[in-house]
């Protein structure tokens, strides 16, 4: 069985298969982080707001919100302005500083 994260990986690995980006535009593009495949490529793990952002990117790209961010066996519940806000503060401490 596929843990989370490996769903996660995979759908971002299909993503860049079928799409004219590099994994550096990617991550820059959906997140702000031009190193974002490269650390995950080597352990990161994302926090889950960072995913969900990177789910919607895709998601927007493909025209198809719902089959990019949703788990195959799950229902979304939308997070109000307040969480969502708060979780993007919370990013943007995640993230490692550019060299």
């Amino acid at each position: 069985m596929m843990t989370l994260e490996d769903q996660f990986i995979s759908r971002v690995s299909a993503f860049l298969g079928r799409s004219d980006l590099s994994p550096t535009a990617f991550g820059q593009k959906a997140v702000g982080d031009p190193n974002l495949m490269r650390q995950i490529a080597r352990g990161r793990s994302p926090r889950l707001a960072t995913a969900d952002r990177i789910l919607a990117f895709i998601a927007e790209r493909d025209g198809d919100r719902r089959s990019a961010r949703d788990p195959p066996c799950a229902t979304a519940t939308p997070a109000t302005d307040q969480q969502a806000e708060h979780n993007e503060e919370e990013q943007d401490d995640d993230r490692e500083p550019e060299e």
